[in-house]
């Protein structure tokens, strides 16, 4: 509205200030114009205004008039304003229905040539005029609904990227959240069930592993309550560890390799590889020996479990993949009749976790 306004008004008021013969003529042309902003008021993209119509019908009522009486060419200016608003909802044949309107204008214009003596001053004012004005008001209309429309798609598509980076969001929050807790729960459900073997035959035994499963409870309230509040970072020493500490609890012998490789830490997702190709082991496949290897830049996982299904082991580390792709990393599945194998790399750049921490080299068993 404030673009058609800006652009068309102040050559309404120059126009009738140099057409008008008297205050009256004036004041119907203010009366049209402003039932014509009633319209602009009202106007949006999805639809135009019930008045509209009956705008339409006044206002060209008001320029015949004007043509008959000859009282001001500048008549034309609301009935064109309002037959543009109509013809901006057109989708199809747009240009030659703007040709008829134009037409239409300079229909009702020639009228005065019907009631007054006919010549060229006044065929410009009553035909030439109201095409040319005609067509310029609805450019200006269909332009500033053009940048109208472009400014909506903008801010809708500022809408669905938020809505997007919202529901990334929730989704990374689940897959932290199933990490920590599906991890937790599953050791957790392996010691218990070692617990209750233990009780039978040792109760000192079934005590330790009775304070291990509270430490792994501890454990799990602590790391759920840090991410809640985004403080969550795995740590690669800790989780090598910990799945030594699994591994050996389920019977299954393990070797670990770690080269620490400097002060700095380890990318915290080659931890996350980690702890989901550990709990992946447990749950799809039943290995007697696990290796592990681990580096500043790399984590690999062998173990000579070998499932009879190809892909059970890959779905559940997909996420994890596209992670590591997109931080430059890359996610390697090796399987052969003996020994699946899972391997992590992640470039030097990208790996360094840019906290330093005095760490060592072990070669454990």
């Amino acid at each position: 509205m404030l673009t058609a306004v800006s652009a068309i008004a102040p050559l309404c008021v120059v126009g009738v200030v140099l057409t008008a013969t008297s205050w009256w003529e004036a004041l119907i042309v203010a009366v049209g114009l402003l039932l014509t902003l009633g319209v602009l008021k009202e106007w949006s993209l999805d639809g135009y205004p019930r008045r509209a119509v009956f705008a339409l019908m006044f206002t060209g009522a008001n320029w015949l008039v004007g043509a008959l009486t000859t009282s001001s060419p500048i008549n034309f200016v609301p009935f064109s304003l309002v037959g543009a608003l109509l013809l901006a909802r057109l989708r199809s044949r747009r240009l030659l229905f703007i040709g008829a309107f134009a037409s239409g204008v300079a229909v009702l214009g020639s009228t005065s040539l019907v009631t007054h003596a006919p010549t060229w001053p006044l065929a410009g004012a009553y035909l030439g005029l109201p095409v040319i004005g005609t067509l310029f008001i609805v450019g200006v209309i269909i332009t500033s609904e053009q940048a109208w429309l472009i400014a909506r798609r903008l801010e809708r598509a500022q809408e669905t990227e938020a809505e997007l980076a919202i529901a990334r969001e929730r989704v990374r929050f689940a897959g932290d959240l199933h990490d920590i807790q599906g991890h937790s729960l599953h050791v957790i459900k392996l010691k218990t069930a070692h617990a209750q073997t233990l009780v039978r035959t040792d109760l000192d035994r079934a005590d330790v592993e009775l304070v291990e499963i509270r430490r792994l409870v501890d454990d799990a309230i602590a790391g759920t309550r840090e991410l809640a509040y985004a403080r969550h970072e795995l740590n690669l020493a800790t989780e090598l560890e910990n799945a030594k500490r699994i591994c050996e609890a389920a019977g299954i012998a393990v070797e670990v390799h770690h080269n620490a490789g400097g002060r700095s830490l380890a990318h915290p997702l080659l931890a996350q590889v980690l702890r989901e190709a550990t709990t992946n082991l447990l749950r799809h496949a039943q290995p007697e020996t696990v290796s592990i290897t681990a580096s500043k830049t790399r984590v690999e996982i062998a173990n000579d479990g070998v499932t009879a299904e190809p892909d059970s082991d890959l779905r559940g580390l997909a996420r994890l993949r596209g992670r590591l792709e997109s931080a430059g990393g890359t996610l390697r599945i090796t399987r052969t009749p003996e020994v699946f194998a899972l391997t992590a790399d992640l470039t030097p750049q990208h790996a360094d976790a840019s906290t330093d921490h005095d760490r060592g080299q072990y070669d454990q068993r």
